[in-house]
């Protein structure tokens, strides 16, 4: 995920003193499909050396709304990823591709040309008969930390509502937790002050929608060396390495993180799952898996987790 402006580009999530193995129990509910080796959060996001580039989803259609089945993955871009307007129906007729969350706002002003209002409808309107079913749409919202963060949740959700609203099949309200590159603002912010305005956006996206709020991120975490769960109630968790990592996340249950973002930009260390959408531009994207704790995941717990 990443900032409006280039020079602002996300810090990679992992980092050379992440020393601690995590726990892998989701990724071996998956079977085969995951390394469950112990992992140091080592590696860098920039390290394309365990690539596959021949490594991409079933291109079985899932047209009919039937359950594709695990990994249930999901991409996500902001408007420079694949200009403005990606061909939707690409990942909606792969196996395997279950949804898109896209960027809506930054701070409380985010000029992207109209490009959220024109792709937020784009990506229910892709999914045709699935919508809802086996695809879903979600949003985030970049957080700027020297901004008040109810008045970003506000920005956030008056953009969704220009772009038409809230649906059925859309994935609960994400804020996107950062410091960015060096250059970013974000950079100053002190631990309390990330604490107070992420847990000031998530209580006013909580008070608005009546919905369970999304948080995305590790890196700003691990580095401010923040437990406070900031009133978020699930976790995207960034890392990619050849298996999950959690340092930055250690106060939160297994149980608590819903999606991994193994894949960024079409870089990823992790060999058994695509990195790459076939035909989606030039394919190069971030990709996230839905993973459920020890379980292995169903597309039922998926919807009860990431859109109810």
């Amino acid at each position: 995920m990443t900032s409006t402006d280039d020079s602002f580009l996300d810090e990679p999530e992992t980092s050379e003193d992440d020393p601690e193995p995590r726990d892998h129990s989701s990724l071996d509910a998956l079977g085969d499909s995951f390394d469950t080796s112990a992992t140091d959060d080592t590696s860098s996001t920039d390290d394309t050396s365990a690539t596959d580039e021949s490594s991409t989803a079933d291109d079985t259609s899932t047209t009919d709304g039937a359950d594709p089945g695990p990994p249930y993955l999901f991409i996500d871009l902001y408007p420079r990823d694949l200009g403005p307007n990606p061909p939707w129906s690409v990942p909606v007729n792969i196996h395997g591709y279950v949804g898109a969350i896209i960027k809506a706002m930054e701070g409380t002003g985010y000029a992207d040309g109209g490009w959220f209002k024109a792709n937020w409808p784009a990506v229910r309107d892709a999914g045709g008969d699935r919508y809802g079913v086996s695809w879903f749409r979600g949003a985030y919202l970049f957080l700027r930390f020297a901004v008040p963060g109810a008045d970003q949740a506000d920005a956030y959700l008056r953009a969704i509502e220009e772009a038409g609203g809230w649906d059925v099949g859309d994935v609960l309200p994400v804020i996107d937790v950062e410091l960015g590159g060096e250059k970013n603002p974000n950079q100053q912010a002190s631990s309390q002050q990330i604490i107070d305005c992420t847990s000031a956006c998530a209580e006013r996206l909580k008070e608005e929608t009546g919905r369970r709020v999304m948080l995305y991120g590790r890196g700003a975490m691990r580095d401010r060396s923040i437990t406070d769960h900031m009133s978020c109630d699930v976790v995207w968790n960034p890392a990619y390495t050849s298996t999950m990592v959690r340092n930055g996340l250690q106060s939160w249950d297994l149980n608590d993180i819903v999606l991994w973002q193994y894949c960024g930009d079409g870089k990823a260390a992790f060999a058994k799952l695509p990195h790459n959408v076939p035909g989606f531009g030039h394919g190069r994207v971030d990709i996230s898996v839905y993973i459920q704790g020890a379980e292995k995941p169903d597309l039922q717990r998926l919807h009860e987790r990431l859109i109810d």
